[in-house]
């Protein structure tokens, strides 16, 4: 397998472990403007991390598309024994 270079060069410290927590970080909130700045620029120049992104984005539409809201929630009761369960877990141990 093919080793990744960190595209990281002497005036411009954002390598591949910065971009790929920012996609993940602008999944949950605004990105600042400067966060923006660097991660456009490292997409730019990196085919990797413009590969993962795409992944991403592949991997959400089809868990999206596989399971809708109305799948994902859970009724009241379910949710306190799910609850029960895990409180009965951790108190014995």
């Amino acid at each position: 397998m093919e080793e990744i270079a960190a595209h990281t060069y002497k005036w411009y410290k954002f390598g591949c472990k910065d971009a790929s927590y920012l996609k993940t970080k602008a999944d949950f909130e605004k990105l600042s403007v400067s966060e923006k700045v660097l991660y456009k620029f490292h997409l730019v120049t990196c085919k990797y991390c413009r590969r993962f992104v795409k992944q991403i984005i592949q991997i959400d539409t089809l868990i999206k598309a596989t399971f809708n809201k109305s799948t994902l929630q859970l009724s009241p009761k379910r949710k306190l024994a799910i609850n029960q369960l895990i409180t009965e877990k951790l108190t014995k141990n």
